[in-house]
């Protein structure tokens, strides 16, 4: 499941397009992007993403 959850991840990132109110990814768009097109009955997080995917791993 972790892996699915990462590769949903990086799918909902790759669509990430910079714009005036976001002008970069951050962990905040990515969980709340995650929030609304699945349940997250997982749970996750910030502090999951950083530990899972080391290349969100930075993102502000």
């Amino acid at each position: 499941m972790e892996m699915e959850i990462a590769q949903r991840l990086k799918d909902i990132a790759s669509d990430f397009e910079p714009s005036v109110e976001e002008p970069e990814l951050t962990m905040f768009w990515l969980i709340s992007r995650y929030n609304r097109k699945y349940k997250n009955t997982e749970l996750i997080g910030g502090e999951w993403v950083r530990e899972n995917i080391p290349e969100f791993a930075n993102l502000p």
